[in-house]
């Protein structure tokens, strides 16, 4: 009898399994989609983080000076604050005033390695990934590849009429037959 395909799984987006920046274990990264309540935890060496410790500021000005008109530039980033004002000095006159600087925000998170897929808050690698025939495959969690697992093993894979599901999404060569086993034996190495 062959097998059809039925969703099992549906919360692979609660969480990300990634490898851990300090041991290089699993880690887990919660709430990848809010900064401020984003976590990062890992359960071997205990390495705890939240994404709204990641936030710093960059604080820049771009103006003329008001007594001579010499083009001022000033910048500096990293800053875990924000300043109503900071102190400007005018290399045409030397002269020093006050003004308010715009403020952009961004996430200090780790240098990304080429090529392969990253959470968007601590920049830590996916724990699921390999390449495959020069593309890379790749799973969020033990959901995700469990879930893919049984849709890959699948003989019947039917369709909703009114949404596509993330398997059906599935790049082509991940649902070819022709890599059907290879697919199956990788993600069976992943689950163990």
């Amino acid at each position: 009898m062959k097998k059809i395909y039925q969703q099992k799984y549906f919360n692979y987006h609660d969480s990300i399994l990634v490898v851990c920046p300090d041991c290089g274990e699993d880690a887990v990264v919660k709430n990848e989609h809010s900064c401020k309540q984003a976590s990062l935890e890992c359960r071997h060496c205990n390495l705890k983080k939240k994404g709204q410790d990641l936030m710093v500021y960059k604080v820049f000005v771009n103006l003329n000076c008001p007594m001579c008109a010499h083009p001022i530039r000033y910048e500096q980033g990293n800053l875990k604050i924000t300043s109503k004002s900071v102190l400007i000095k005018c290399n045409g006159c030397d002269a020093s005033f006050h003004t308010q600087p715009k403020t952009e925000k961004y996430l200090n998170s780790l240098a990304k390695q080429e090529g392969l897929i990253h959470d968007r808050i601590f920049g830590c690698p996916y724990y699921f990934q390999k390449d495959f025939k020069s593309k890379l495959f790749w799973a969020k969690n033990r959901e995700h590849l469990l879930e893919m697992e049984n849709y890959v093993s699948s003989d019947l894979r039917t369709r909703l009429p009114y949404r596509m599901r993330m398997v059906e999404k599935l790049p082509t060569f991940i649902k070819e037959a022709k890599n059907r086993d290879a697919i199956l034996k990788i993600l069976q190495k992943w689950k163990n």
